[in-house]
């Protein structure tokens, strides 16, 4: 252990809190919480017997840590689940491609709208999710707006928009609803996306009664067409489990090496409304106690209202915490309840069930993605002539408008795959006179960092261009002192000819070969990342400016 954690643990406060692990790269490997800082941060380094496991391997990365002091350890949960989203540690248990997962947001104005969220902020918006499918909450996104006369427009116009004219707003900036009318209808919707379809439909027949006794005929068969939408989507899926009409949601989890499913299902008023499966990244050594632990925090803690009773599969670690957390959110009791026998065992092994199967979905995917980008790699392989497998591959590219707020941008595909934590956005320092002087640049600096250890040295560098970008290449290479052995080619995009760096003939890729699909795609890549970083810098200057 280094002399620098020595001296922090020494200083760390006897208090809850959270602590966040760092590597060499300053990079948050791990987020924890604790109840007393300093005798859990020590205790890590103080175990002995852990060659092999999680934990060994956890602290032979750890470099530096820092800590959040909290008022309690309920507290200390909460911003421990927010970190663990934010940075999405190695070590920690976390959602698969967490940063992906949609919400459904009604935002916070005087005439809310409904949209989709990829991240939850405190901006007094109500947030639905998340949900495991994008697709799926865009489909339930247009039934919406097909079925309730919500806003369309980020901002209010002066006068009605299209959407008013085809009787899909009720056009709050015409003047033709009130708030308490418009809020009214958010609240429908709020219902509708609880799981409460029901109650909405039973409210409309309500009000649609009420229109026809009033003569108000365009009315009543407005909410009559309605409510044949809302019962055509529910009565498919519904299906009755309880009859004491409580809410109660259905957890199940499967382990299998480093991924895990997290199966939700969802009871609302006694009906099976649906279900969502969640894939997790895991460690090996973790069981299938502390995974549905950390499911129920990632799930419940950020957003949502959790139900009354919440059925598991399995026990999980920390049960008095969760339930202190979920009540605190519930604002009422939460039990969180092991089935052993009758309708609710049943249900439980119904959504272990569906865990195993969306689970051997994902492995069965992931096998053939990993074929797929073995094929790719080592046919590029064989078309550069290396003399060893290509499996780390740097593209480079630069993006500038007539030599202005030129900007470089690198990208790493790993086994044919990108690895977006190894991106890297340059400022070109230089005049920027013309690419291939921006392009040494650029690969000076990168190949500099490769020398000193602070970037992985890669296989192969990609270079969008033809043979002055390579020779550019050549130049940032000698202007950076790195003398490691790598191939290099500069991919002209629509001739498919590749320049290699200390030959005299090209390759000639055909545009259909696996070995011109996996350069195209970093090439493609690579324009993309540096022409946002360029509108991004762009888009700065004209504001300064």
């Amino acid at each position: 252990m280094e002399t620098l954690i020595k001296k922090k643990i020494k200083m760390l406060p006897a208090k809850p809190g959270v602590y966040i692990y760092k590597n060499s790269s300053d990079r948050v490997i791990y987020v924890g919480k604790a109840v007393n800082l300093r005798s859990r941060v020590s205790s890590y380094f103080r175990e002995s017997g852990h060659e092999g496991d999680k934990t060994a391997r956890l602290v032979r990365a750890i470099r530096d840590f820092d800590f959040i002091i909290t008022a309690n350890e309920l507290e200390a949960l909460l911003l421990e689940s927010t970190l663990i989203k934010k940075y999405k540690p190695h070590y920690n248990i976390r959602l698969k491609d967490d940063s992906g997962y949609p919400y459904l947001k009604l935002t916070n104005e005087d005439y809310p709208r409904l949209e989709v969220a990829r991240r939850i902020t405190k901006d007094g918006a109500r947030y639905f999710g998340p949900y495991s499918s994008a697709s799926g909450v865009r489909g339930t996104l247009r039934f919406l707006h097909r079925v309730f006369p919500l806003r369309h427009c980020k901002t209010m116009k002066k006068e009605p928009c299209m959407y008013y004219h085809i009787d899909k707003c009720s056009g709050p900036c015409s003047g033709d609803v009130s708030p308490a009318q418009y809020r009214k209808t958010i609240r429908e919707v709020a219902l509708f996306l609880e799981g409460r379809a029901g109650d909405v439909i039973r409210k409309l027949k309500k009000d649609m009664k009420a229109a026809s006794s009033e003569m108000n005929f365009e009315r009543a068969a407005a909410l009559r067409d309605r409510i044949a939408a809302l019962e055509s989507v529910t009565k498919e899926r519904q299906t009755v489990m309880f009859q004491d009409g409580r809410d109660r949601d259905v957890i199940a989890v499967v382990n299998d090496g480093r991924l895990a499913c997290a199966e939700i299902m969802f009871i609302r008023g006694g009906l099976l409304t649906g279900h969502d499966p969640f894939i997790l990244n895991i460690n090996p050594e973790q069981t299938r106690e502390e995974t549905i632990s950390a499911f129920i925090k990632l799930y419940y803690g950020p957003s949502g209202t959790p139900p009354g009773e919440i059925y598991l599969s399995h026990e999980p670690d920390e049960k008095e915490l969760l339930v202190a957390m979920l009540e605190a959110k519930a604002e009422k009791r939460v039990y969180l309840r092991v089935p052993q026998r009758g309708k609710k065992k049943k249900l439980v092994e119904t959504a272990l069930e569906n865990a195993c199967q969306r689970l051997a979905d994902e492995l069965g995917r992931q096998r053939a993605s990993r074929e797929s980008r073995r094929k790719l790699t080592q046919a590029l392989t064989r078309r550069v002539g290396a003399n060893r497998l290509i499996r780390r591959i740097v593209g480079f590219d630069i993006s500038t408008i007539q030599g202005t707020n030129t900007v470089g941008a690198a990208v790493v595909f790993q086994d044919a795959k990108p690895d977006k934590d190894s991106y890297r956005k340059f400022i070109i320092r230089g005049a920027g006179r013309d690419d291939f002087s921006s392009m040494r640049e650029m690969t000076a600096r990168y190949f500099a960092r490769v020398r000193r250890g602070e970037e992985k040295a890669p296989d192969l560098v990609v270079v969008d261009g033809g043979r002055g970008q390579v020779t550019a290449l050549a130049g940032g290479l000698a202007d950076s002192g790195y003398d490691g052995d790598l191939y290099a080619i500069g991919y002209a995009k629509k001739s498919g000819v590749s320049h290699v760096l200390g030959e005299s003939t090209p390759i000639i890729f055909s545009p259909e070969e696996d070995a011109a699909r996996l350069v195209q795609m970093v090439i493609g890549e690579v324009h993309r990342f540096a022409v946002t970083f360029h509108r991004k810098k762009r888009s700065r200057a004209m504001i300064e400016s």
